[in-house]
């Protein structure tokens, strides 16, 4: 088959784009004539064995298709596309099995390679596994070339059916103040979320614990379960994960290093006037579009970064403003609660001085407790200046939060600047294709591109300078919260700690009441039985003095008196019995320990 990118045409359909041959009127048998003359101007797609009047089998195509997928990939044919057929056979036929591309050094030597030319579009795990399928197809030796056949079918479309099925998250590594790099990783349905943070902890030397991995959406991925929630589907749009170091800043952009020049682009943008054939210029300006279209794409992801970043902290912020919250509740409850606590506490103090001082029973132990206690919860006061401060430092803290969210940067989605040198990049190189080589005569010097490529890295400076600024301090105040957070739910705990020891003291003055009153209550009891006895012995004291006379007067005086004193006794006690009645009708349910919300 006469297979080239000339014959391979797109149909755009509704939801995808098909692929396919054209021209199969060379798909026939070939003689040593017919490679001459049916092939003119496609010889560098053909497999070797045709070139030597070889028998042949279907793994000529196998080579055709190898050629025309490193093609698609590099902008290149693989081996020597600027020799003439014979020169090629020759040089080319020296290859490694594993070699999969030749090309001609600075001294016009030939070099073999295993490995893609650079610069190219795809990550690094994929140009991995692309280099192995080439190594497969593009063999020299037409018997172990597709590595025969697994289930009757080639191996080397069986390995590329798994590529094409593969699944890759690819992860923008912020946290380095190396250029920004995308890690990729192939996964399947049971890789586990921690693998992946294994797999980066390698790369990357950061700890799994002190990972920041965000989704654009601005959630933290379950690390325990699987990575396909960092997944999607391929599409238009750019998916990418995002590293940050948590608890650290981001370096300002003078810190950081960027993608360097091609050596080609490097070349021109040092000698605009250089001299180059035809093919070197066009691989030049190539590689300066691949550069132009590189910094556009790494501005784009970094704003999904700080959108990432920004979603990620007001996610934050919610759960610690609830926390903040929460914090300044409990303790103006604390405080309420403190002050009741002492108007009672007062209140009884009183009312047993009373009691004591009308022959109530005395309990000095239980009375200093009563005061102890008292000097005990205005210890409270002492949490205040801690409370005071979390609380300003979480209001300055708020303050930061809304003007950031507030900030051109928080709504930006594109550089115009950035996209416009990309697109005059690609007119300029389009222009230059079209013209071919006779452009060398309108084309003297490269001045346009290189104009192209110095603005798009001026623009890229300024551009990274001011979104890195805005990111660094995004990242600092997710640093700041990660610092309070703690701290206000130590305080809380604290606080649900100096409320239950309230309700404890509170319950143990109500229960010394009540064992109080049972005590008085008791007493009471013996003393009206003995009021009785001597409600009796009055009137037999009556009817003796009807007897006596006179002389018993003053003992019947001194039953009187005693009589008025356990009347008086009486009365103190069932005031007690009253008060304490209404104490406890009332709802003490609010010395409760509040719960904390989960």
């Amino acid at each position: 088959r006469d297979l080239k990118p000339e014959n391979i045409v797109l149909q755009p359909s509704e939801d995808r784009i098909i692929y396919k041959l054209i021209d199969l009127g060379y798909a026939k048998e070939l003689d040593q004539g017919s490679v001459c003359t049916s092939f003119v101007g496609t010889l560098q797609y053909l497999a070797p064995e045709l070139f030597a009047s070889q028998k042949y089998t279907c793994t000529v195509d196998y080579w055709s298709f190898g050629t025309v997928v490193f093609e698609c990939i590099t902008g290149v044919r693989p081996f020597l596309p600027q020799s003439p057929p014979v020169q090629w056979h020759r040089e080319v036929c020296k290859k490694s099995p594993d070699d999969i591309c030749a090309y001609h050094d600075s001294n016009g030597e030939v070099r073999f390679s295993k490995t893609l030319f650079q610069p190219n579009y795809l990550c690094r795990t994929l140009q991995a596994y692309f280099e192995k399928w080439l190594r497969m197809i593009l063999r020299w030796d037409p018997k172990s070339r597709g590595h025969g056949l697994v289930d009757n079918r080639p191996k080397c479309f069986t390995f590329l059916d798994t590529i094409l099925n593969m699944k890759m998250i690819h992860i923008l590594n912020v946290a380095t103040n190396s250029e920004l790099q995308v890690l990729s990783y192939p996964i399947t349905e049971q890789t586990l979320m921690i693998e992946i943070q294994q797999m980066i902890e390698k790369e990357t030397r950061i700890p799994i614990v002190e990972q920041d991995i965000l989704l654009a959406s601005g959630a933290s991925p379950d690390p325990n379960k699987i990575a396909t929630q960092c997944w999607n589907s391929p599409g238009d749009e750019d998916w990418v994960v995002f590293l940050f170091k948590k608890g650290e800043v981001i370096e300002p952009v003078s810190k950081r290093l960027y993608k360097p020049f091609s050596p080609r682009v490097q070349d021109i943008v040092k000698e605009p006037t250089i001299i180059l054939t035809y093919q070197e210029m066009k691989k030049a300006w190539g590689e300066a579009v691949y550069y132009c279209s590189q910094q556009l794409l790494d501005y784009k992801r970094l704003i999904l970064s700080q959108r990432a970043s920004m979603l990620s902290l007001l996610r934050t912020n919610s759960e610690f403003v609830k926390l903040k919250n929460i914090m300044i509740n409990e303790w103006e409850q604390l405080l309420s609660k403190k002050n009741y606590f002492k108007e009672s506490l007062a209140f009884d103090i009183d009312h047993y001085k009373y009691y004591v001082s009308n022959g109530g029973h005395q309990s000095s132990d239980m009375f200093q407790s009563w005061l102890q206690s008292g000097e005990d919860i205005d210890n409270i006061l002492s949490l205040k200046e801690k409370v005071d401060r979390l609380d300003q430092q979480a209001a300055a803290l708020q303050t930061k939060i809304m003007e950031l969210n507030k900030s051109p940067f928080s709504k930006i989605t594109k550089n115009e600047k950035l996209e416009e040198c990309e697109r005059k990049s690609r007119e300029l190189y389009q222009e230059l294709r079209q013209a071919g080589k006779v452009a060398k005569e309108n084309v003297k010097d490269h001045k346009q591109m290189v104009q192209v490529v110095v603005k798009c890295v001026i623009t890229r400076d300024s551009s990274l300078h001011d979104l890195f600024t805005h990111l660094s301090k995004i990242c600092s105040c997710k640093c700041e919260l990660s610092q309070l957070e703690p701290e206000i739910k130590q305080q809380n705990r604290e606080l649900a700690e100096v409320n239950q020891n309230l309700l404890s003291i509170q319950k143990q003055r109500q229960d010394n009441i009540w064992k109080l009153l049972n005590f008085t209550l008791k007493n009471n009891v013996i003393n009206r039985q003995d009021s009785k006895s001597s409600s009796s012995s009055n009137e037999q004291a009556s009817m003796l003095m009807s007897i006596c006379g006179e002389s018993s007067i003053e003992t019947s005086k001194v039953v009187a008196s005693s009589k008025d004193l356990n009347k008086k006794l009486g009365d103190i006690v069932d005031h007690v019995i009253l008060e304490q009645e209404e104490l406890f009708s009332m709802d003490w349910n609010f010395l409760s320990p509040k719960q904390e919300n989960s």
